[in-house]
This record gives C-alpha cells, sequence and structure tokens, in this order.
C-alpha cells in the first residue's frame, strides 16, 4: 500500500474543513460582512442641473445639491450617464495666487447631517466626450455611485448658463 503524498492529504483534509467552514459562517451571519446593497443611499437631491451647450461641444458639467440624512458621511467615487462616454467628479480650487482650477479627484464627500453642493465655481460633475447635444428643458439621468458600492439615481433638467 502506497503511502498519501502531502498534496494528497492536504486536499482531503480541505475536503472535510471547507464544508464545515461554510456550514459555519451561515449559522453566524453577524461575522459576514455587511449587506448594504438594498437599502437606499440617505440622500435627497435639490437643483439637479446639467449646463446646456451649443451643437457640437464635446463636455458640460451638472450641478446638484446633496443632503444626507444620514448618521455617517456618503463618500461618492463615480458617476456615470448615458450622456456622456465619461463622467467625472471635479473640484474647483483658488490657488495662493488667486487663480482658479478645476481637478479630477477619487470621491467627495456628502457629510453626516450635512450638505454637498455641487456647483459652477466649487465641487461639479463634468461630462466628457458627450454622445449628443442635450436639449434645453430635457431630463438627463446622472447615476452616482457611493464608496460601498450603492447608487443613487437622479434627474437633472438641461438648462441654460
Amino acid at each position: 500500500m502506497s503511502t498519501p503524498t502531502p498534496l494528497l492529504a492536504a486536499l482531503a483534509l480541505a475536503a472535510v474543513l471547507l464544508p464545515a467552514a461554510a456550514l459555519n459562517a451561515s449559522q453566524h451571519p453577524s461575522t459576514a460582512a455587511p449587506q448594504t446593497s438594498n437599502v437606499p443611499l440617505p440622500l435627497t437631491v435639490r437643483d439637479a442641473t446639467v449646463v446646456a451647450v451649443p451643437p457640437g461641444a464635446a463636455e458640460t458639467s451638472a450641478f446638484l445639491t446633496l443632503q444626507n440624512t444620514g448618521k455617517v458621511p456618503v463618500v461618492l467615487t463615480g458617476v456615470r450617464t448615458d450622456l456622456a462616454r465619461h463622467a467625472m467628479l471635479m473640484t474647483t480650487r483658488r490657488n495662493a495666487q488667486g487663480m482658479t482650477g478645476m481637478s479630477m479627484v477619487q470621491a467627495l464627500t456628502v457629510p453626516a447631517g450635512g450638505t454637498l453642493k455641487l456647483s459652477a465655481s466649487g465641487d461639479h460633475l463634468m461630462l466628457m466626450d458627450l454622445t449628443r447635444t442635450p436639449k434645453v428643458g430635457e431630463m438627463v439621468r446622472l447615476t452616482l455611485t457611493a464608496r460601498d458600492g450603492r447608487t443613487l439615481t437622479v434627474n437633472a433638467v438641461v438648462r441654460k448658463p
């Protein structure tokens, strides 16, 4: 009779331990990661606007005010829309010389119980490589993504600046 190799012994042990570990995890759901994807983000939206642009323009901006009714900050990490092939979270800052500049950021935070105002003079959303020219008065759907994977769909009206 041959002796089992270490690999066969390890596989046999795994065949016994893995089902037991899975059973143990299912009996103790509090040890599993919290499931938040079905819980809506605690955000309300006001004044959601996409800036109207002339035909042929390749980009535009979106502005809105987000109110966090929750007890923890909501960290936004992305935005998408069918109107643009690429959308970004942006910040606008003034340097020590008084020059204003925009830059893409990885996240924008809506503080717990607080407000984040996305505007032409501050943080905002950039919609790049437009798929078409939006018409004044139409609604554009924006989907904001939070760090935990939850999303918020916003309907923004196209308005002249």
